[in-house]
């Protein structure tokens, strides 16, 4: 069970784990949220260039998404949100090397596919593990959460830029990014065991 604003809401193991990973996700992601432009402008890109950047991402984006949802139905979903999420935590540390625009579009292509990674085959493993009768309500919890995350994310990154430096910002998204990749994993738990439960039979 978890307890949110005194509300104890039941739900399912692995919904937990996809719960915790998509909170430690936005934690990491936005902690750099106010500060995007002003640090890859003070890299040396320009203004603009900033601008195209966002453009590459929501078009890669936009062609990944159905092709990576309709592989999911193939592969499996949980290694491919693990994918998505390790990629997020590998662009974290991209930030501390980016110089030249180039190196901001490759970012955002790489942001893209984890992104698509984390799309479609995520809500469907949501879909799978959501408790049927409680659908609204742990949809509810997992979204009030993320923007809990969001918003203490911003408040944690302005601090982080205040008192310490953004080398010290990023090394912390990577941290809590890869914390997310290993929560997301322990979902290969449950396919372990049931394995071990049909050899015993």
């Amino acid at each position: 069970m978890v307890h949110y604003l005194s509300i104890t809401i039941p739900m399912n193991k692995n919904y937990k784990y996809l719960l915790l990973a998509g909170m430690l996700c936005n934690l990491g992601d936005n902690l750099i949220g106010p500060f995007y432009s002003v640090y890859v402008h003070n890299r040396g890109i320009e203004l603009v260039d900033i601008g195209y950047a966002s453009v590459i991402y929501s078009f890669v984006l936009a062609a990944l998404m159905y092709y990576v949802g309709k592989a999911s139905d193939t592969f499996n979903k949980k290694a491919v949100t693990v994918l998505g999420y390790t990629l997020f935590a590998f662009s974290s540390l991209l930030y501390l090397v980016i110089s030249e625009s180039w190196h901001l579009f490759a970012m955002q292509i790489i942001n893209a596919l984890g992104s698509a990674c984390l799309a479609a085959p995520l809500s469907a493993l949501m879909t799978e593990y959501i408790q049927k009768d409680k659908s609204g309500e742990q949809w509810g919890l997992l979204n009030g959460i993320g923007r809990v995350a969001v918003g203490f994310s911003v408040l944690l990154g302005t601090l982080v830029v205040k008192y310490f430096d953004f080398t010290t910002l990023f090394f912390l998204m990577f941290v809590i990014q890869i914390s997310a990749t290993f929560v997301q994993a322990f979902l290969f738990k449950e396919k372990k065991q049931q394995m071990e439960t049909a050899g015993s039979i």
